[in-house]
């Protein structure tokens, strides 16, 4: 069974077993009605975030009115979610939560600053899941990718045409392979290559991209890309699994703090 059936399944049991809520939420799907079991009804999207998390988000998003809910943050499988759950309760937690979830993303080094949905470039327009500084001067952006089947494509048309001529390929001529900036090749990798631009225009920078093992042809493409980018900006960039992560938060031995047992709750609800 793809993963993505067998993360709705899991998503559904968790609505019901932990969640307590049975009613099925809606999709639109061509102007019809659509139930679906691993959605929350629309009254009910508050409840896709834990509770360590739903204590904050109300200040959060007061504090930064520019961050809007995705149309599908009901959705259990929300990768926007996923991203406040995680990085939410851990980033204005101590100084040991924060230490703790850089250390099960692979990193060595105190939190100083951060920020979700990120837009470090207006011109350019990307918003970045997550983006934070730690105390070594590195500046850390990370691409959230929790069920989606791929990473988003590009249309052939002469917007992003013009974006590539004018404002990628500047950037990223002799940083990945050259077959990579061809127009066809490069609207395929198009959400993995934009992040790999933004990396690309930093002086002291990492890029994470975070997504599950399990799920296959998103992994695989991102690992494929990768590897044809150029050896000195390639060992900036990590491909980190949502399994590990959620693993090492749940056996953490950081506390007490005010996320205690957040980690396990993460695995719980995401990790199949």
């Amino acid at each position: 069974m793809p993963y993505q059936d067998r993360l709705l399944l899991h998503l559904k049991d968790y609505k019901l077993n932990v969640l307590g809520i049975q009613q099925p939420g809606v999709f639109k799907y061509r102007g019809r009605d659509v139930l679906r079991d691993h959605i929350l009804p629309i009254a009910q999207a508050d409840m896709n975030l834990l509770p360590h998390t739903r204590g904050l988000a109300p200040a959060y998003f007061a504090g930064n009115p520019q961050i809007l809910r995705h149309k599908y943050f009901h959705h259990l499988n929300s990768s926007q979610a996923f991203a406040f759950n995680l990085f939410l309760p851990y980033f204005t937690g101590t100084s040991a939560d924060s230490t703790s979830l850089l250390h099960a993303l692979g990193q060595n080094a105190q939190l100083t600053s951060w920020q979700l949905e990120a837009v470090p470039h207006p011109g350019e327009g990307t918003n970045l899941d997550a983006l934070w500084v730690t105390d070594d001067g590195t500046t850390t952006i990370c691409e959230v990718k929790l069920s989606e089947a791929e990473f988003g494509k590009a249309k052939d048309d002469p917007r992003h045409r013009a974006k590539l001529a004018a404002i990628y390929q500047p950037v990223l001529k002799g940083r990945v392979h050259s077959s990579l900036l061809t127009i066809p090749a490069f609207l395929e990798a198009y959400q993995i290559l934009r992040n790999v631009w933004h990396l690309a225009k930093l002086k002291n920078g990492r890029l994470v991209f975070l997504l599950p093992r399990a799920n296959v042809k998103p992994w695989d493409a991102v690992t494929r890309v990768v590897a044809q980018v150029d050896p000195v900006l390639r060992s900036r960039i990590a491909v980190v699994a949502i399994e590990d992560t959620l693993r090492a938060l749940a056996a953490s031995t950081h506390g007490p703090t005010q996320v205690s047992g957040l980690g396990k709750d993460l695995f719980e609800k995401y990790v199949v």
